[in-house]
């Protein structure tokens, strides 16, 4: 299972704005030797891009789908409801919604969150887990979070 690592939203568009630039499949090492980036952090950005389906990687060369061909075409208003889409398909966050739509109150508390996280999606640093979760949910408007209550609110 891959949790997403990415927690700079604008990151993952900048690669996307590359590959369009580029128009056409890259090697991965052509690639690495244009961005300012560490190697790390490069597969990281590929690897939450295409979880999310917004790019191939394929024989070492990237390419961007249809869905991060129209999410780079799209305003910011229509790339919070692409996102929205594509990030309710993918674990952990299509539990975590479920989670908030069978609360009661549709919230969670962070304390239930963390235990959550950690029994079925473990990480070696959970806050970074639950940043990332929670500026990628924000951004999507799939949640949001109060945090004078430590509360994750689900968002309809």
């Amino acid at each position: 299972m891959h949790l997403l690592e990415t927690e700079n939203i604008g990151d993952i568009f900048g690669l996307l704005e590359i590959l369009e630039d580029l128009g056409k499949p890259v090697d991965i090492a052509t690639l690495d030797d244009s961005l300012d980036e560490e190697r790390t952090t490069l597969l990281n950005l590929l690897n939450d891009a295409e979880a999310l389906g917004l790019v191939n990687v394929a024989d070492g060369d990237v390419s961007l789908t249809g869905d991060g061909s129209v999410f780079l075409k799209s305003d910011l208003t229509e790339r919070k409801v692409i996102l929205h889409r594509l990030l309710s398909r993918i674990e952990p966050f299509s539990s975590i919604i479920n989670i908030l739509k069978n609360a009661e109150d549709g919230t969670i508390e962070k304390d239930e969150l963390d235990e959550f996280l950690e029994s079925n999606f473990p990480s070696d640093d959970p806050e970074n887990t639950f940043r990332v979760l929670l500026n990628w949910g924000r951004y999507s408007k799939l949640f949001d979070y109060d945090m004078d209550d430590e509360t994750l609110i689900y968002i309809p």
